[in-house]
């Protein structure tokens, strides 16, 4: 998953990930600017508590429609706090960081290639990120009557295929520590690169929130038996999710469901305050996103980002805080 993603050369990633209406998936960005405008105002909320300069990093930013977006509201809506601003841009691909420094983002932001880059304490504002932790790679596991398997990418003359081996103890270890065992027959899969992103996020964060946007679920709910037993990765392509994780690496996107109780203890053990879990239906109709539908066109564009039987209710939204 590591190498389809993010290879250099060939990753889907580097060749260009196809986001938007006609892509191979859309982000709530894509679909209304209505997004960063409520989050530039729950920002300036915060930025009145916050004296000084303000940061405002966005994590995975892509090629930039978020952040671009959100200054142009932030210069129309509240100047003041655009003047304190500054942006920061993290992501791993050149080709999105090239796409990103193209756009007419005031003031520019300052771009690293990850979050290591971050110092410790040195962020006062916002930590943001849209759909960043359903991208990092996972294992998938098996539950057995004998213990836990592991599914490892084989080869079968030219095509990838899964093979089973026994799972080493960690991944074992790893769910139980949320009081998890998985069913004979059942799959899951853990990202072991999300609670020490999570974790490194948290130490950079002096003063402020951490805002965390994505497809995931409590431990409990990810890996209940009867809810998804089959795990939760998935293909991405053409605007459709379905096919074989194995038969297009590179030229498909593959995401896998967060455990948003990995993260939220990621964050609370290094000593931040969990605010909410909660959908992003909710948190976006509580903080007014309608206010910014101009005509009735854009307000069925606002409703998608808020439908219960939609992105509203399939994505959730991760608050931990600092100081606020």
């Amino acid at each position: 998953m590591a190498a389809a993603l993010y290879d250099a050369q060939d990753g889907y990633y580097a060749r260009g990930a196809s986001i938007g209406e006609r892509g191979d998936f859309v982000t709530s960005p894509y679909v209304s600017p209505a997004f960063a405008a409520t989050i530039a105002r729950r920002l300036a909320e915060d930025a009145a508590k916050l004296p000084g300069p303000i940061d405002f990093v966005e994590v995975g930013a892509g090629e930039g429609k978020f952040l671009e977006d959100l200054t142009r509201v932030l210069a129309r809506e509240a100047p003041g706090v655009l003047a304190r601003l500054r942006p920061v841009a993290i992501d791993r691909s050149p080709a999105a960081r090239r796409a990103l420094s193209a756009r007419a983002i005031k003031p520019a932001p300052r771009f690293l290639e990850s979050a290591e880059q971050l110092a410790e304490r040195s962020v006062t504002g916002w930590i943001f990120s849209n759909e960043l932790y359903d991208a990092l790679p996972v294992v998938r596991v098996a539950g057995t009557d004998q213990g836990l398997d592991e599914l490892r990418v084989d080869t079968e003359g030219d095509r990838f295929v899964w093979s089973r081996a026994r799972a080493p103890e960690a991944y074992r270890e790893y769910l139980a520590s949320f009081d998890v065992k998985l069913e004979a027959g059942q799959v899951g899969e853990i990202s072991f690169a999300a609670g020490p992103l999570h974790r490194r996020l948290a130490r950079a964060l002096e003063r402020g929130r951490i805002v965390a946007f994505d497809y995931g679920h409590t431990a409990r709910v990810l890996y209940h038996p009867e809810a998804r037993r089959n795990g939760t990765l998935a293909v991405h392509f053409a605007g459709f999710r379905r096919g074989d994780p194995l038969s297009r690496p590179g030229e498909v996107d593959l995401t896998a469901h967060v455990n948003w109780d990995d993260l939220r203890r990621a964050g609370e053990e290094e000593g931040l305050t969990t605010v909410a879990i909660e959908r992003q239906g909710h948190y976006l109709a509580e903080a007014g996103i309608f206010d910014f539908a101009a005509d009735e066109k854009e307000k069925w564009r606002v409703y998608r980002l808020v439908d219960p039987e939609g992105m509203g209710d399939e994505l959730s939204v991760l608050i931990q805080s600092r100081g606020l």
